[in-house]
């Protein structure tokens, strides 16, 4: 019997297993899939370079149109105030009746990690805040005290955290954010003032 022949590895084999880590095949692999993903995008309203939908922000913005209708006409939209609440990021695709809804979802999952990370932080403030508004704008329907002025300021204060998060969303990071892929990217009272006018 003739013993098998013993194969030996060859130069390529021996240099994939030295030089390509496991992390470096990951990070390859969720690139492409990041770049697969941007192919799709352009025509929706998803950002291309932070894989972000400010569609997002509708349920608040809703929410500041509400605050500023209640003390016009209490009566009408004091139970919608007391009904709303906030749905997370993919609750709210998964609701959407858009046709990206896929789409939006799959590309937040795969959004740069400083951007999410600065994204979903925005967005637990702006959610938290705006519970708390409504619960303080809810007592002073019940108690009869200033509701213009509760709502004016519950308003206001909505607005900086939307445009804080919308900011994010389209590609400007807060000052603080020094992780390694840090941007010199800053959210400007210019950067605000052109996402408000469009």
């Amino acid at each position: 019997m003739i013993p098998a022949k013993k194969e030996e590895p060859n130069a390529t084999s021996l240099e994939i297993q030295e030089d390509v880590s496991r992390d470096a095949i990951a990070t390859a692999f969720q690139d492409a899939m990041a770049d697969h993903l941007r192919s799709h995008i352009p025509g929706t309203s998803i950002n291309e370079e932070t894989l972000l939908a400010t569609d997002y922000l509708n349920q608040f913005h809703e929410l500041v149109k509400l605050l500023e209708a209640l003390p016009v006409d209490p009566s009408a939209f004091a139970a919608d105030l007391k009904r709303w609440h906030a749905v997370d990021y993919e609750e709210h695709f998964d609701r959407a009746e858009t046709g990206n809804n896929s789409l939006a979802t799959a590309a937040y999952r795969r959004a740069p990690q400083r951007v999410r990370r600065q994204f979903d932080s925005a967005i637990a403030r702006l959610q938290g805040e705006a519970l708390r508004l409504v619960a303080a704008v809810g007592r002073s329907l019940d108690t009869s005290s200033d509701l213009e002025m509760a709502c004016s300021g519950a308003a206001s204060r909505l607005r900086v955290l939307i445009d804080d998060a919308d900011a994010i969303a389209n590609g400007y990071l807060p000052e603080g954010d020094s992780g390694k892929d840090a941007t010199p990217n800053r959210i400007t009272i210019d950067t605000l003032f052109r996402l408000r006018q469009r």
